[in-house]
């Protein structure tokens, strides 16, 4: 019997998550750490926008944030979206995931084109498919690959756990 080769360029250790996308991780994006513990802000006083040429310093305007990029907590593995960017140094975001201080964080710019993926340890997965169906898959099991284009893993609903986006 014939099979495919997967031929990934990409790969992403995927956060399991209700409330966003698998993000554009082929975008540089911003990245640093909170300098102030807030239920609904990212608060970052280190963005003094003092070089132009360095993300790491351009305050939030500057670096272009936008209303629904994807930030993700890098600390804990939480993810969530740009509600409104108040300021160069805070920006609202939709959950709670800087609770505490100095939580790295990367914001990314949308949603990557539908995935692959990897299951390193067996599982229930709970997907929404690049159409927009969300599934639920019972029996994944460890080492294989689930070549269904996915866009989103659900963090309920899904047991699987150290899964791979490949693109």
């Amino acid at each position: 019997m014939a099979y495919q080769k997967l031929q990934a360029g990409k790969a992403w250790a995927v956060n399991k998550s209700d409330n966003t996308d698998i993000p554009n991780t082929g975008l540089d994006g911003v990245t640093g750490t909170t300098t102030t513990g807030s239920a609904t802000q990212l608060i970052d006083a280190g963005r003094t926008g003092t070089d132009i040429g360095n993300l790491a310093t351009l305050n939030f305007l500057e670096a272009g944030i936008q209303i629904g990029m994807i930030i993700v907590n890098t600390t804990d593995g939480t993810q969530t979206t740009v509600k409104q960017v108040v300021n160069g140094t805070t920006i609202l975001v939709a959950q709670n995931i800087f609770a505490t201080t100095a939580k790295e964080y990367a914001i990314y710019g949308g949603t990557q084109d539908g995935a692959v993926l990897y299951i390193g340890t067996t599982g229930t997965l709970k997907v929404t498919t690049v159409a927009g169906d969300d599934v639920t898959f019972t029996g994944i099991l460890a080492g294989s690959f689930f070549p269904v284009q996915v866009v989103k893993v659900w963090a309920t609903g899904t047991t699987a756990t150290n899964i791979i986006a490949l693109w």
